[in-house]
C-alpha cells in the first residue's frame, strides 16, 4: 500500500506544470531570464471626447451671430474653454464627460441705443448616451448709448456792458458706453411752447394732449448731420448752436466755440434764416455743419435762452426732411399762424431728452415731455455762464476696472452752495476725465435725478 502512495504521489508530481515560485536557484534567486522580455504593463484606455455644441438663441429662437465668443467651464471651475460662433449662433466644443456652464456676452449699438445680449446655462451634463447639442438662452438689454451730457443756454454776463450775452449756446452729445457709437442719424430739435413758463395749450385738465399718442412736439426745426459721425466709447460731440466762434474775444466770460472738432448748426442754404447770431468760424470744416429744414417761421431756430425742453432722436436725413415739410401733417393747437407750425416726431425715435426750468418762473412753468420721455425738471439761472450738466452714475462708473485710482471726487462743481443744484455723486466728471478716467452718466429719464446746474461750462477751461 505505501508503494501504491508513493508511486501516485510521485506521478501527479510530474504532471503539475512546475512554478518558478517552487524552486530557486540559490545562485539566480530572482529566476531564469524570461525569453520572451518583461510583460508588458496595461495600457490606460483613452478617454472618450464628445462633439459637443452650444446654440445661442433668443425667446427660444436661434441667435445667427457669428463670432460671440462662447465659455465653458467645467464644473471644479479649473478649465474654461471658449469657442466663437459660425454664423448660425453655433459654437462648437470637444468635451470630455462631465458638467459644465455656459456663458455668452454680445454688445452691438444702433442709432443711439446700445444693445446687450447677456445668457448662461449652468446645466450642461456632457455623457454618452446624453444631449450633445445645448441651448444658450439670451436675454436683449437696450439703454441708450447716445445721451445729452449737457445743455449751455442760458448765457453769460459782458463784464464791460453788465448785460447778458446768449449767442453763445451749445449742446454735448455723449457715448455712454464701451463700444463706438454711430451719431450719423442723431437729430435735435425741442418741444414748444418756448419757454416753459409760456402758455402751454397743450395741457388740459393737466394732462398734456400727446401723454398718450405716439408723437411729440417738433418745434421749430430738426437738425441733422451732414455727415458720418462716429463717437469713440467715453466720448462726445460738441454742436454749437449760434456762433461757432471764440466769444471770449468779445465777451471775456463767454466760451469758445471755434475748435475744429466742433459742429455748428448752420444757417447757410437756409433763405429764411438771416439772424445774426447765425457766424462760423473758419476752423470749422463745412462738413460738420448741420442743417434742416424750418418748420415753424422765423429767421432762425433759437432756442430758449431759460428755459427749453429739449431731445435727440434717431431719424435719417430724408426722413427728418420730409417730415419737417409735411404740412399736411402739422399740429396747430399752439397756433394758427406758421410762427406756431409743429412737425409730429414719433416719440419711437426719442433717444433722449432735458427740460429746464428758469430759476424765477419754477412756480409758473410745466412740463412739457410725456411721463414716457421725460419726467422732472432741472432750475438754471439766466446769465450767470452756469450749463446744465449731467449728474454721474458713480456705482456703475467706480465699477470699471480701468478707473482703479482715477477718479476725483469732492466735485464742487455745482451751484448747491449759491443757487441751484450739484451732482449727488460726488464725482467731478470732468477732472475724472482728465485724468484718465471712463464716466458712465445717469440715466433714468428724469431730469431732475439726472441733471444739475453747474458753475461752469465744460468746455471753458
Amino acid at each position: 500500500m505505501k508503494k501504491f502512495l508513493l508511486f501516485f504521489t510521485a506521478a501527479v508530481f510530474a504532471l503539475t506544470p512546475v512554478s518558478c515560485d517552487w524552486f530557486t536557484d540559490p545562485d539566480d534567486p530572482d529566476g531564469p531570464e524570461n525569453p520572451d522580455g518583461p510583460d508588458e504593463p496595461d495600457k490606460p484606455q483613452e478617454p472618450t471626447v464628445y462633439d459637443i455644441s452650444v446654440q445661442l438663441q433668443v425667446d427660444g429662437a436661434a441667435f445667427a451671430q457669428s463670432g460671440v465668443d462662447v465659455e465653458l467651464t467645467d464644473a471644479a471651475g479649473t478649465a474654461t474653454y471658449s469657442q466663437a460662433t459660425d454664423e448660425s449662433g453655433v459654437a462648437s466644443f470637444k468635451l470630455l464627460a462631465g458638467a459644465y456652464s455656459a456663458s455668452a456676452t454680445y454688445k452691438t449699438a444702433a442709432e443711439g441705443v446700445r444693445i446687450v445680449y447677456n445668457g448662461a446655462n449652468a446645466n450642461i451634463v456632457v455623457k454618452e448616451d446624453g444631449d450633445k447639442q445645448f441651448p444658450i438662452e439670451l436675454q436683449k438689454v437696450e439703454s441708450k448709448q447716445i445721451i445729452i451730457k449737457e445743455l449751455y443756454f442760458g448765457g453769460c454776463t459782458n463784464p464791460e456792458t453788465n448785460k447778458g450775452y446768449t449767442d453763445d449756446a451749445y449742446i454735448i452729445i455723449y457715448n455712454n458706453s464701451d463700444i463706438e457709437a454711430d451719431a450719423s442719424n442723431i437729430v435735435f430739435s425741442f418741444v414748444g411752447p418756448y419757454n416753459g413758463n409760456g402758455t402751454n395749450k397743450y395741457i388740459t385738465d393737466g394732462k398734456l394732449l400727446y401723454e398718450d399718442l405716439d408723437w411729440i412736439p417738433a418745434y421749430g426745426a430738426i437738425w441733422w448731420f451732414q455727415t458720418e459721425v462716429k463717437i469713440p466709447a467715453y466720448s462726445q460731440v460738441v454742436v454749437a448752436i449760434y456762433g461757432a466762434v471764440d466769444h471770449t474775444q468779445t465777451v471775456p466770460t463767454s466760451v469758445d466755440l471755434s475748435n475744429s472738432a466742433y459742429y455748428w448748426m448752420s444757417n447757410v442754404g437756409i433763405a429764411a434764416y438771416t439772424n445774426k447770431k447765425y457766424v462760423v468760424a473758419e476752423s470749422i470744416p463745412t462738413a460738420q455743419y448741420l442743417t434742416c429744414s424750418p418748420i415753424s417761421q422765423g429767421n432762425a431756430w433759437t432756442m430758449s435762452n431759460s428755459s427749453p425742453a429739449v431731445y435727440i432722436g434717431k431719424m435719417d436725413a430724408a426722413a427728418a426732411e420730409a417730415l419737417s415739410k409735411n404740412a399736411d401733417a402739422y399740429d396747430h393747437t399752439l397756433g394758427t399762424s406758421a410762427a406756431f407750425n409743429i412737425a409730429k416726431f414719433p416719440k419711437a425715435n426719442v433717444v433722449d431728452a432735458v427740460e429746464a426750468w428758469s430759476t424765477a418762473n419754477v412756480a409758473k412753468s410745466a412740463i412739457r415731455f410725456s411721463a414716457d420721455i421725460n419726467t422732472g425738471y432741472v432750475a438754471i439761472t439766466n446769465n450767470k455762464g452756469y450749463t446744465v450738466y449731467r449728474n454721474v452714475d458713480k456705482e456703475a462708473t467706480e465699477a470699471l476696472p480701468e478707473n482703479d485710482g482715477k477718479i476725483v471726487y469732492d466735485y464742487a462743481g455745482g451751484t448747491v452752495d449759491v443757487e441751484g443744484t450739484t451732482d449727488p455723486s460726488g464725482i467731478d466728471a470732468e477732472a475724472s476725465i482728465a485724468a484718465g478716467a471712463h464716466i458712465i452718466y445717469s440715466e433714468t429719464n428724469d431730469t431732475s435725478k439726472d441733471f444739475h446746474q453747474r458753475k461752469v461750462a465744460s468746455i471753458k477751461k
